[in-house]
């Protein structure tokens, strides 16, 4: 804490001259160490200090109750933003125009008083320069009233909500199924950019920064790894790791995400901020999450609460949060929309603003820590946790059955074990995901997969059996519920896979049997032509049929396709 003596010791010997009447002391020294500790004992008393606050306008006193709000120091850039910046002035040009007599702004004033001084101050970023009060005067001047104020302001709860369930979770689990089953980058998914393949079977599928975030968490928990291969990198399940998370109570993969995304250095939620581009990311990601956590951490527990409000809060009171030296000149960020460069204070609401708007609206709502509507969040159990307000939840996972129908469709609820669903995954072809649900109920949306011979085949080379594995898990998580034709099914698949064939094709037939034998005899038709299925008639591959219809136009031939009324054939 910088003494008054200290700070006064750098000044000139008329500046310290010029302090010094405006407290009414007649200095007797001439030399400026000697002076400045004589100007400091004179003036760090409480009667003196007493006479100058009753001389300071309304805006210096609030200028100062702000600083000892804040524990005597204001970063300077943020002070001088909102209470102006003094000109810089040598010897003469203080003689020439005398700025103690008619100071241009609040920090002017408060300068040539002595009451605010410029100093250095250590932090975790580096060293920050500071606006402060010195410490034998902090203590004398009126304390204001410490009354924490709340962030913003509370909103009326929407009408219409999404369940409060996180799904985080869910995709996760889908996100390591498909891993599972192909070979392939997880580290393509690191985009904020559709990634079609993957996007579609997500619960939020069409948020690319939602799956980005996923899978970046993915690796920080090291559930997924990657494998480089001599041509490509693959990514691998890591198998030791993923089974116990999967098999964890719901609220526990919440947490690990949460503290995953929490800690992590590496995630950058200002890179994936709608409207914000960069070829490089100055920002230090940890600093920034901090800086909207605190924020959150003052909002009230149990109350909707207004984004705009919030962001609004931090402006005023700590917009410096991601930039703990003030510097919003170096940063060379660009807007998405127009390409201009977004430098200085103005364009905060652009890039600070966003920021906590996309933390809240963005990870904090996926991840299950806020419920996010029209504007407005509310804290969830999990959020008030994170954020070391409350105590993580307990409560166990639901126990639900899965079900099976005649045809073979098997209905998996999300609440289901996310191990369960993803060795579902492994022996049952894909057909939906559901929506994230609405309203305070429990999700009671399910996911679709199908038994096919082609997701069957996946799981043999790994030793999975229908008989053994396959028919008494479906058994015991539909509690012996699977209709009988689909047991039948399943074992007559077992003994005997190609019992009965169904094969993708296209019959060619011909009108007479010269059309026949003109087309037997040209060697381009007759090698796309398959089995004889009638006197003038064969199938095609359904994939050699584009082949076999540019061989027959080029013969001079324009087959008919009955049995459509469209024009727009190939």
């Amino acid at each position: 804490m910088q003494t008054l003596a200290r700070a006064l010791i750098d000044y000139d010997l008329d500046l310290i001259q010029i302090i010094a009447a405006q407290w009414d002391v007649d200095l007797v020294s001439q030399d400026r160490a000697a002076a400045a500790e004589e100007l400091a004992a004179a003036i760090a008393r409480p009667e003196a200090v007493k006479v100058t606050w009753g001389r300071l306008d309304q805006d210096e006193q609030q200028a100062l109750g702000d600083l000892l709000i804040h524990d005597g120091k204001i970063p300077y850039f943020h002070f001088v933003r909102r209470y102006g910046e003094p000109r810089p002035m040598g010897p003469s040009r203080r003689e020439r125009e005398k700025p103690w007599l008619t100071p241009e702004n609040v920090t002017e004033g408060l300068y040539y008083r002595g009451l605010i001084v410029r100093a250095f101050d250590q932090t975790p970023a580096g060293a920050l320069e500071v606006i402060t009060i010195p410490g034998d005067l902090r203590g004398l001047l009126p304390q204001p009233e410490v009354g924490v104020a709340p962030p913003g302001h509370a909103v009326a709860p929407p009408r219409r909500l999404m369940s409060p369930h996180a799904i985080a979770p869910d995709d996760a689990a889908t996100l390591i199924a498909y891993l599972r089953l192909r070979k392939t980058s997880a580290r393509d998914w690191l985009v904020n950019a559709p990634v079609e393949t993957i996007d579609r079977h997500l619960r939020y599928h069409d948020q690319p920064s939602y799956r980005a975030l996923l899978a970046h968490l993915l690796y920080e928990i090291h559930l997924i790894d990657d494998d480089e291969l001599l041509t490509a990198v693959t990514t691998q399940v890591n198998r030791e790791m993923a089974r116990p998370w999967l098999e964890a109570a719901r609220i526990h993969q919440v947490r690990s995400l949460a503290e995953a995304w929490l800690k992590s250095d590496t995630w950058n939620d200002l890179a994936f901020t709608p409207g914000i581009e960069a070829d490089h990311w100055p920002n230090d990601p940890r600093v920034a999450r901090d800086g909207v956590l605190a924020a959150l951490r003052e909002v009230p527990v149990e109350i909707w609460w207004s984004i705009d409000g919030l962001i609004d809060s931090v402006k005023q009171n700590n917009p410096d949060f991601q930039r703990p030296g003030g510097d919003y000149s170096g940063w060379y960020l660009r807007d998405h929309y127009s390409g201009d460069i977004m430098s200085g204070f103005e364009y905060w609401d652009s890039i600070e603003g966003a920021l906590i708007r996309f933390i809240i609206e963005g990870p904090m709502r996926w991840l299950g820590l806020a419920r996010v509507a029209r504007g407005a969040f509310l804290l969830t159990p999990a959020g008030l946790a994170l954020l070391g307000r409350a105590d993580w939840p307990s409560d166990p996972d639901p126990s639900p059955r899965i079900r099976v129908d005649e045809q073979g469709v098997v209905s998996v609820p999300v609440e289901l074990s996310r191990y369960d669903r993803t060795q579902i995954a492994r022996f049952a072809a894909w057909i939906s995901a559901p929506a994230p649900a609405l309203g305070d109920r429990p999700d009671t949306s399910a996911y679709q997969y199908r038994l096919t011979p082609q997701a069957l085949r996946r799981v043999a080379p790994e030793g999975v059996t229908i008989v053994q594995h396959i028919i008494p898990f479906l058994q015991k998580l539909s509690g012996q519920g699977v209709p009988a034709n689909v047991v039948k099914m399943l074992e007559n698949w077992h003994e005997n896979p190609r019992e009965v064939v169904v094969e993708d094709v296209v019959v060619i037939k011909a009108r007479d049997l010269a059309a026949y034998d003109r087309l037997r005899r040209s060697e381009r038709i007759n090698k796309w032509l398959g089995p004889q299925i009638g006197p003038q008639a064969h199938t095609v591959k359904r994939e050699d049929f584009p082949a076999l219809l540019n061989a027959l136009r080029q013969m001079g031939i324009l087959p008919l396709f009955e049995g459509h009324e469209k024009d727009d054939w190939p």
